[in-house]
């Protein structure tokens, strides 16, 4: 498993929820949000986040590949519980996307973790955004030389 085998998995679940009306568009890594404009809503943002081992025995570890998926909608200035309550239905649906395929199709080893995160406000491309975070935890067991 690698870095790039898991974003493709992610991709083609995030892809899924567009097909099936939840979510408007995804970004696949990292965006400028000075520069990118976002065309549909609710949009995902796929972020490579860190990796961190865990010792498993004394022939194996356990190799954690964690990425954020960034969800986001436009706010204005009165509608911030409206929008709040409109996300609560999408961070449902990417959250039970990744529990019902927790080990990515076979990509992960250990069951994969999706954490929902704190929400904030953030300016994207001029337009005040809500900003969701779930946090994407992927183990994967790997054999020590």
């Amino acid at each position: 498993m690698s870095w790039t085998s898991v974003r493709a998995k992610i991709k083609t679940k995030l892809d899924g929820l567009v097909t099936a009306g939840t979510l408007g568009s995804v970004l696949n890594g990292e965006q400028n949000p000075q520069k990118v404009e976002i065309s549909a809503y609710p949009a995902a943002e796929i972020v490579r986040m860190n990796t961190d081992p865990e010792y498993l025995t004394n022939r194996e570890d356990i190799q954690n590949y964690t990425f954020a998926i960034n969800l986001y909608k436009p706010l204005t200035d009165d509608d911030y519980a409206t929008v709040e309550i409109a996300m609560d239905s999408v961070v449902d649906a990417v959250l039970t996307a990744f529990l019902n395929d927790a080990s990515l199709t076979g990509t992960v080893d250990a069951r994969l973790m999706p954490i929902p995160n704190n929400a904030s406000a953030i300016t994207w491309n001029g337009i005040l955004h809500r900003r969701d975070i779930i946090l994407l935890k992927c183990r994967v067991i790997k054999a020590m030389a």
